[in-house]
């Protein structure tokens, strides 16, 4: 009987410290997948800022071209070391979040011209809450009060961040310039539905090529129409454009495969701050009090959208590019 006890003691001992070494791992996993996603987000703002250097000189689509170029050889090198088959396996919706991608690629930089980079970056970010409407519709998620909020949430926000003249009595943001950026975070929301549905079919890296693949064949026509010598410093930039993109897209998996989705998107925000901070440091651009008000309303609601549809639809980590 003692001996019974006694293996029964050791055993319950042996359980609790399997479970309290389980909580460390998941612990230590978030702390990771949270650290993965701060680079990307810095990554991702060093990109912004390179761009904007480049836009006063460079043609939009010149500077698509070069930073397609860079992510297509990365993106091959990734799939030779993954040891996947490059062409994948959806061709068709893998040739559809190509285009998709490439559009918001180029509304982005076309808006960094025209725009402030904090109010050119809040405006992309209204994606993930336009890709939740999207989902709902395309995909059949169930539509909740909390995307439907967040939504609306959301185009107040855009509402501040375009100050109406006739309302504010405010020097307005070049209207153009706003609805491009709008376009291209719908086209973003479109390129994330789309790799939402891709990650049941193909791997990651060959939905990056893709992208940048088909990137490099769509913005051909606007180089012949539109090309500048770059200097060594702007071939530089440009160079640099596709190689902090490309280093963003591996972080921002690595933290979606370890992290909640809508946590890590949480995190993802923070490029927010760091766009205002660059415009402030670099470019001279104060946003005003209506932007700022801005950019916090369309971070609430999309944040509240992305959280609603996660926690209603629970479901395996999944992979997000930027588009």
């Amino acid at each position: 009987m003692n001996d019974l006890n006694v293996h029964s003691t050791k055993y319950r001992l042996h359980s609790l410290s399997r479970l309290f070494q389980q909580n460390d791992s998941a612990s230590s996993v978030f702390t990771v997948g949270l650290a993965y996603m701060l680079v990307a987000v810095m990554f991702f703002s060093v990109m912004s800022v390179l761009a904007k250097l480049v836009s006063p000189t460079i043609p939009t689509g010149q500077i698509v071209f070069v930073r397609a170029c860079v992510g297509s050889l990365l993106a091959y090198w990734g799939v030779r070391l993954a040891g996947v088959h490059l062409w994948g396996v959806n061709k068709k919706l893998l040739w559809f979040r190509g285009i998709a991608g490439f559009g918001s690629l180029m509304c982005f930089f076309y808006t960094l011209i025209a725009l402030p980079l904090a109010e050119a970056t809040i405006l992309f970010y209204t994606s993930p809450c336009l890709a939740a409407i999207i989902a709902t519709i395309t995909l059949r998620e169930r539509m909740t009060w909390g995307i439907g909020m967040g939504f609306l949430v959301c185009i107040v926000g855009v509402f501040f961040v375009i100050q109406p003249e006739f309302i504010f009595n405010v020097k307005q943001l070049d209207v153009l310039s706003v609805m491009v950026g709008l376009t291209g975070a719908l086209m973003a929301g479109l390129a994330f539905v789309s790799v939402r549905k891709l990650r049941q079919t193909d791997h990651e890296m060959v939905i990056i090529f893709y992208f940048s693949f088909i990137s490099i064949f769509a913005s051909i026509p606007f180089v012949a129409v539109d090309y500048a010598l770059p200097s060594p410093i702007e071939w530089c930039f440009l160079i640099g454009i596709g190689v902090f993109t490309h280093a963003a897209q591996i972080f921002l998996t690595k933290s979606l495969h370890r992290v909640e989705t809508s946590r890590a998107m949480g995190v993802s925000y923070i490029q927010i701050l760091f766009a205002s901070g660059w415009g402030i440091l670099i470019f001279g651009e104060f946003p005003n009090v209506l932007s700022i008000i801005g950019m916090i309303l369309i971070t609430v609601g999309s944040l509240f959208a992305a959280h609603r549809r996660t926690s209603t639809h629970p479901d395996r980590p999944h992979s997000v590019h930027s588009p």
